[in-house]
């Protein structure tokens, strides 16, 4: 091994390790964007904890923010998909709740 040899090999672990490095975007502070039918409803800022029911015409969803996660912890829809895929907090994430057309989804600012 020459010196170029091992010159390479550094570089090359250095730009391996760069996906690891934390975004800008991830340092800010999120919010939650939710959508009944397409259409914005609410935005949430996931700083404050609080709990509150969304009434559609499908059904109803308990939603509820804590610790900087959003979550659905109650919904009267048959298959209870949105229950069951917990808390959520980075951006791009969702929860679908199909039945009755709702969506929340985590968007960076």
């Amino acid at each position: 091994m020459t010196r170029n040899d091992l010159i390479l090999i550094g570089v090359l672990l250095i730009i391996s390790l760069i996906p690891l490095i934390p975004s800008p975007q991830s340092l800010v502070p999120n919010h939650a964007v939710i959508k009944i039918d397409g259409v914005i409803i609410r935005k949430l800022d996931l700083s404050i904890d609080e709990t509150f029911t969304l009434e559609t015409s499908g059904g109803k969803n308990i939603v509820e923010i804590k610790s900087g996660a959003v979550s659905v912890v109650e919904a009267d829809c048959p298959d209870k998909i949105c229950l069951r895929r917990g808390a959520i907090k980075n951006v791009g994430e969702t929860i679908a709740c199909v039945p009755h057309k709702l969506l929340i989804e985590i968007a960076g600012d």
